[in-house]
């Protein structure tokens, strides 16, 4: 049987050249540690080190009950027609 991961929102930061970059993500309560360094997989390049946990969040949500934001994007756009073709002008 596997087991059923608890996830909780956090806000992160990386330093990049330059600046940095934020995110906010869910990730597994045993990593959501404000201070905590980790490694977050981007679709592009793979794991990626250097982020810094700044805030996490109140609500843990079990791994089923994630929010699917591919879906809510979706949604949106057919909602309000920007996923129609535009018109050319």
């Amino acid at each position: 049987m596997s087991r059923n991961v608890k996830y909780v929102q956090c806000a992160m930061k990386r330093n990049i050249a330059g600046g940095s970059v934020r995110t906010t993500s869910y990730i597994p309560q045993e990593f959501a540690k404000v201070g905590r360094v980790l490694r977050l997989k981007d679709d592009k390049v793979g794991w990626v080190g250097g982020w810094v946990v700044e805030c996490v969040g109140d609500m843990i949500v079990e791994g089923d009950q994630l929010p699917d934001s591919h879906k809510a994007i979706k949604n949106h756009r057919q909602s309000t027609g920007d996923s129609a073709p535009r018109l050319q002008a």
